[in-house]
């Protein structure tokens, strides 16, 4: 059996504690050997939570000193890729958490730098690493959706949780925090969107330095399906909720909103995937509306049921076979055009095409 990919982490809060559940449970195949964080009391208490020894305050001296294979970045979206770059250029596979960084600019340097080192760079859109989200895209593979003519997406969320969230220098809104997950995920399923139109606002006044807080989007795909997309972090009085539905010539997709707001298997974005599969020869006297069931995902392989444990083990496996990410830097930039693009295209008031980007 070969050894274990040996990785050090560097940001050891938020989103750092589900990151740590696949090492802890496949220790075979990924380790945790080293944690970085600038607030000292966070990465000790990760450290002993995970059986870590070697503590960083400096991300250089990990990347000097640790015995590590790669990194897997957690930190603020405005320091993903100077830590990306700066673990390339010491010959270490990156893992970087969403959204892939502030700017293209940024994210081409990221792709330029591991691809000329000669290491591994994914992006940690996990949402695509469900046994759901493998069975919706096997559905459409297999062409039982029929032609895809549609998608929507919304996310209704009380927050902002976390400071750095509001601000949009660090890479704050709700465009790079909660919407990048389900933009990214359309785009697995259907493909790259080729032009944007969205509208943005600033509601709440702790968002600072522009950043938004409530938007909504058309999203016109290469395929010839048109999408629409709503996010928000409002102080309205609304339950919290999140959804995304898949319309096809054959039959639709939707998913369910989750049970409750923090459906923790673990972060849930989404409750029960449902598939309605149109009749060949509708009977006139039913309903025109097909029934739908829960999605089968009984014959799904995979780890696991945790999409996190899932991600970092893909992550693992493609630096084993030398083979590309399913959520690769290469891919996920077309994400960021997404994202970015709208925001662009509330600026000038007019669509924006992502060839243009």
């Amino acid at each position: 059996m070969s050894e274990p990919l040996k990785v050090g982490l560097v940001g050891a809060g938020g989103i750092s504690r589900f990151h740590m559940t696949p090492y802890m449970e496949h220790p075979d195949r990924v380790q945790l050997t080293a944690v970085c964080d600038i607030a000292l009391p966070l990465a000790q208490e990760f450290a002993r939570k995970a059986g870590i020894k070697a503590v960083y305050l400096d991300y250089d001296d990990m990347l000097r000193e640790a015995d590590i294979d790669a990194v897997d970045i957690c930190t603020g979206h405005d320091l993903h890729a100077p830590q990306a770059i700066a673990a390339a250029a010491a010959g270490k596979h990156v893992i970087v958490e969403k959204a892939m960084s502030n700017t293209l600019q940024d994210c081409r340097a990221m792709i330029e730098a591991t691809d000329s080192a000669g290491v591994t760079l994914m992006v940690a859109q996990h949402l695509r690493y469900s046994p759901e989200a493998y069975a919706v895209k096997r559905l459409i593979d297999d062409g039982k959706l029929g032609e895809i003519q549609a998608a929507r997406t919304h996310v209704f969320r009380r927050g902002p949780q976390e400071s750095w969230y509001i601000d949009a220098k660090t890479g704050g809104g709700v465009m790079q925090v909660q919407s990048v997950h389900y933009i990214d995920l359309l785009r697995y399923y259907i493909g790259n969107v080729k032009r944007v139109t969205g509208v943005s606002r600033t509601v709440q006044p702790q968002m600072t330095n522009g950043a938004e807080d409530l938007v909504a989007a058309i999203l016109e795909f290469e395929n010839g399906a048109i999408g629409d997309m709503f996010s928000s972090w409002t102080t309205y009085l609304a339950p919290e909720s999140s959804s995304y539905m898949v319309l096809g010539s054959k039959g639709t997709i939707h998913s369910t909103p989750p049970a409750t707001a923090r459906d923790d298997s673990p972060i849930r974005h989404f409750g029960i995937v449902m598939f309605g599969e149109k009749e060949d020869e509708p009977d006139r006297d039913k309903p025109i509306n097909p029934p739908f069931e829960p999605l089968d995902t009984s014959d799904i392989v995979l780890p696991g049921t945790s999409f996190f444990v899932n991600e970092i083990l893909h992550f693992e496996e493609c630096i084993r076979t030398q083979s590309e990410p399913l959520s690769s830097g290469r891919d996920n930039i077309e994400t960021m055009k997404v994202v970015l693009g709208i925001l662009e295209s509330s600026r000038t008031g007019k669509p924006v095409d992502m060839a243009d980007l």
